[in-house]
């Protein structure tokens, strides 16, 4: 199949989605061939918009004026089929943001792998050629990994996954938005490097929609920066620009070169001694003690130690950080944690007892303690109901959280006040919301059922930096004004740091 070396070219674009707002204002621009170019902004300045109506892919029923070319074709006036057929995977190799969503849960990687290849008319590889593309992409092991199921990968995993599988139909042009979101600094090194190599070793054009400004100046040729639906500045030099808009926030992530994880957010590195007095460090709310998992290798029919004799503590009034790589096995001890996965050794116990053997009443009380805050908000709500709609169902699972004589909207409203939210959201979906609006919401559910631990998988992850410490500086209010004890998850050192009272690292399935 001949792959057509053509550039994108969007004229006088605006974009409307179906809640009355308005995505993206009469955006003009183009995007040659050759090298690459990244698309910069902070959390609802439209860039993800920008990219789906290149490829496609916005919603039904937006609303949408302007054309949007690749080549001489209008990509506004094809429809679905004439997409799928002629261009995904074939002339462009799609990395979205949401990879759990992106990939069938029934079939193997692998197999959709090879999909892809033979979908965008390619001559078939064998199972090495994929192995060996998947370790360009810094598995370790990618036999295992062709021969797994999506949901046996963690998020990170899967994201490069992705990244892999568009490089499999050797497309013209890779349009990855967010792509290195959620990797630990010594993986984003890689994906970073393997997706500059794409655009030197064979001449792929990629775009690249990112907030990751590192990674932007990185890799990018030419920037084009958003705000608000618009673009408002554009070239090879905006870097330099003192009129650059994030130039403050270009500032505080470092140099061009460097990976910089942290979130200064102002006043967590002084958290220390604000913890409520009237909590006892020593006595653990939560705590898991020698906890091991094997889980069955289907490929080589062997038993892998997922987990071994862990051991962790969580008190009220006190965060704990758990730091370990992509596929260290932190999901994994979080599911074992909230009583979803039964561990091969070891307990895990509430209120210094086995949470298995908790009578109904404390077992119910044990699962209303313990809540957890997922690292993408989008796939904690259910896309089809409203907030409100989601919310309430707090009550409709643990009715006894129902205040004597109260009304269940008057303390969802009084919870969303608490995350900074008022009830204009409560009849909004999940995708009429930001980032930061939806993980706030997120935290609004968990504080309904009046927790005293929150596990928190990665929660700032998904959101830009200007969002990061706005939610990191909720979370430290909330742990002090409700005495909250927290297990923050993240591969972020340097958050941490800043958050943590005392940080443990998950490596080949040990906690130390």
């Amino acid at each position: 199949m001949t792959v057509q070396k053509n550039g994108f070219a969007v004229h006088d674009l605006t974009v409307c989605y179906p809640n009355g707002v308005r995505a993206l204002d009469t955006v003009s621009v183009s995007f040659p061939t050759g090298g690459v170019t990244a698309i910069i902004g902070e959390s609802g300045s439209g860039k993800s918009t920008l990219g789906q109506a290149l490829y496609g892919a916005l919603p039904q029923g937006t609303a949408v004026r302007g054309k949007v070319l690749f080549g001489a074709v209008d990509v506004t006036a094809c429809t679905a089929e004439e997409l799928r057929t002629r261009y995904w995977g074939k002339q462009w190799g799609i990395v979205p943001q949401l990879p759990r969503a992106a990939l069938s849960p029934v079939h193997r990687i692998g197999r959709q792998m090879a999909d892809v290849r033979r979908g965008a008319g390619r001559p078939p590889w064998d199972e090495a050629a994929y192995a060996e593309l998947l370790a360009r992409f810094g598995f370790d092991d990618p036999q295992r990994v062709l021969h797994a199921y999506p949901h046996e990968l963690s998020g990170g995993m899967l994201q490069r996954v992705l990244c892999a599988m568009a490089d499999a139909g050797e497309p013209a042009w890779i349009l990855a938005d967010e792509p290195t979101k959620g990797l630990d600094p010594d993986v984003w090194q890689m994906v970073a490097e393997n997706l500059h190599c794409l655009t030197q070793r064979q001449g792929v054009s990629l775009l690249l929609i990112t907030h990751d400004i590192p990674l932007a100046r990185r890799l990018a040729d030419r920037v084009v920066v958003m705000q608000a639906g618009r673009i408002v500045a554009q070239g090879r030099d905006v870097w330099s620009d003192p009129h650059f808009p994030y130039r403050e926030v270009q500032e505080r992530m470092g140099a061009a070169a460097e990976r910089t994880p942290a979130v200064d957010a102002p006043g967590l590195a002084s958290h220390e001694g604000r913890r409520p007095a009237s909590m006892p460090e020593e006595e653990a709310v939560l705590a898991a003690e020698g906890v091991s998992k094997r889980m069955r290798d289907r490929m080589r029919g062997t038993w892998m130690n997922v987990l071994t004799d862990c051991s962790l503590r969580v008190a009220a009034g006190r965060t704990v950080g758990l730091e370990g790589r992509s596929g260290a096995g932190k999901s994994t001890l979080v599911r074992i944690l909230l009583g979803l996965l039964r561990p091969d050794g070891g307990t895990v116990c509430w209120n210094g007892r086995d949470i298995r053997a908790l009578p109904r009443t404390e077992r119910l009380a044990f699962r209303r303690g313990v809540q957890l805050v997922v690292q993408n908000p989008e796939q904690a709500f259910d896309p089809r109901r409203s907030i409100g709609g989601s919310l309430s169902e707090v009550f409709a699972v643990h009715p006894v959280l129902l205040r004597a004589g109260a009304d269940a909207r008057a303390q969802i409203v009084e919870t969303l006040s608490a995350v900074e939210l008022t009830e204009r959201v409560l009849t909004r979906h999940p995708h009429e919301l930001s980032g930061g609006e939806l993980q706030r919401a997120a935290i609004a559910r968990a504080l309904l059922t009046e927790p005293r631990i929150l596990l928190l998988d990665e929660p700032t992850t998904m959101l830009d930096i200007s969002l990061r410490a706005q939610i990191m500086e909720l979370l430290l209010r909330l742990r002090v004004e409700r005495g909250l004890g927290m297990l923050l998850i993240s591969h972020e050192r340097e958050l941490l740091r800043d958050f943590a009272d005392e940080i443990h690292v998950l490596e080949a399935g040990r906690v130390r």
